[in-house]
This record gives C-alpha cells, structure tokens and sequence, in this order.
C-alpha cells in the first residue's frame, strides 16, 4: 500500500511538471481598442468621447419635462429648460430663449387632444471628459385631433443636459400617413 502511494505521489509530481512546461506560454489577451485605431469607413468629425452610461438623474429629468409638455405645466416646463434652448426638429431648427421655447411649445401642443406617451426604453450617457451629457428615448406617442380622430407616432428623443437642465433637443419621428 506504501509502494502504491509513492509511485501516486510520483505520477502528480511528474504530471505537475509537465503542466508547468505548458503554462511557459502566455494566455491571449483581449485589449480594448478605441474607435480611433480602428479603420472607419466614414471618420469621425470629432475624436471618439469615450461615452460611459450617464446619470438616472437626467432620465428623470427628462421623463418630467416630457410629463410637464403633457400636463400643459408651463411652470414645470420652465424649470426644466436652460436659459436658451437649441431645438431641431424635422421641419424646424432654432437656438431659443427659454420664454420663446415656451412659447413654440404651447403652440405645438394645442394640436393634441388626450396625449399619451408608452415609453419603450431609454439610455443616458456621458462623455469621457464629462463635457456632454445626453438621454435617448424612444417611445411612441398617442394623440386625438380636433375630431377626435386618433393618431400616433414613434419618436426618438435626443437631449442634451448642462447642470441638469435640457439646453438640447433633438426629436425623430416615424408617423405612417392614413390613406
């Protein structure tokens, strides 16, 4: 039983030997590499921001603002916004004043009857030198015109914040005409 244990003892010795020889190579590494070593069809007009998941904060400012335009809440609304406001719409572009935001504002959503959003998702990001901070949704929205004839759109919701306050928006949308 003694002889049957040593030579055990020995085969692991020898086997232990054996797998330290193939450990000599080094294992693969799997390196992070940034947009800018990598060749890019189109090159990008800035460098790479090294963009990281953002602040829920801002999500939730946001989701406010998009409640307050609802609500019809110009006080909310207000509080939202930065002094001035870039917007870019599909048929409108305009750096405005926070009181002339407002106003754009009021106007569009007079258009809307029973107005509802269904939020399918969102993500909030930041730039690496913290200097851009932005939060995308998408969600679909839901109205009834003047006629009460119901209409909807989906929408993707650029903003962009500065000291949590929208000083950006960016809005997409898919509306599908009725025949």
């Amino acid at each position: 039983m003694k002889q049957f244990f040593a030579i055990l003892c020995l085969g692991f010795a020898l086997a232990s030997c054996n797998n330290a020889d193939n450990k000599t190579a080094e294992p693969a590494t799997t390196e992070d590499k940034s947009t800018t070593e990598v060749k890019l069809p189109f090159p990008l007009e800035m460098p790479y921001r090294n963009w990281a998941i953002g602040s829920t904060d801002n999500v939730v400012a946001g989701m406010n603002l998009m409640k307050a335009y609802i609500d019809k809440d110009d006080a909310a609304l207000a509080a939202g916004i930065g002094d001035s406001i870039q917007l870019d719409f599909d048929l409108y572009q305009a750096k405005l004043s926070r009181d002339s935001a407002l106003k754009v504002f009021a106007v569009d959503r007079a258009k809307y009857n029973d107005l509802k959003i269904t939020m399918y998702d969102y993500v909030s990001v930041v730039s690496g030198d913290k200097t851009q901070e932005w939060v995308t949704y998408w969600y679909k929205q839901s109205w009834k015109d003047a006629n009460g004839v119901a209409d909807s759109m989906n929408v993707v919701d650029d903003l962009r914040f500065e000291k949590g306050k929208v000083v950006e928006l960016s809005e997409k949308v898919s509306h599908f005409m009725k025949k």
